[in-house]
């Protein structure tokens, strides 16, 4: 009887969790579940970057948390390199781009950033 129970409750856990399950274009894909203090900045960021004018720098400390608690997530680090390009933190932005795309190559968003980063001018220092 208890090897029967067993042999039920592993079956439930052979598929992808349903709550991870979602759709990215028509194709259905299992992904982790993020971190809620993670997705919690990141809702704070947003929420600083649809005021009118933005709050580039409160958007900016919360992607630096949400970050603290998920660090693998390329569209994290892609959020934080527009927020630091907005800002003129040109080289900052160039490094989050870079990471974004170390963690998913293909991801359109990181790679939008990338072109955008690469189009602006390198700063110059003038030496007197």
């Amino acid at each position: 009887m208890l090897l029967g129970a067993w042999a039920l409750g592993a079956c439930q856990h052979a598929g992808p969790n349903p709550r991870t399950l979602h759709y990215i274009g028509k194709d259905l894909v299992a992904t982790r579940p993020a971190d809620h203090r993670a997705y919690a900045a990141y809702v704070q960021a947003q929420l600083a970057l649809a005021l009118e004018p933005p709050d580039l720098r409160r958007a900016l400390d919360q992607m630096l948390l949400a970050l603290e608690y998920d660090g693998h997530d390329a569209h994290l680090w892609t959020v934080r390199g527009q927020v630091e390009l907005q800002l003129g933190e040109l080289d900052a932005a160039r490094r989050s781009s870079a990471r974004a795309l170390g963690l998913r190559p293909d991801y359109p968003p990181a790679r939008e950033l990338a072109a955008r980063v690469q189009q602006r001018p390198v700063a110059r220092r003038v030496t007197p």
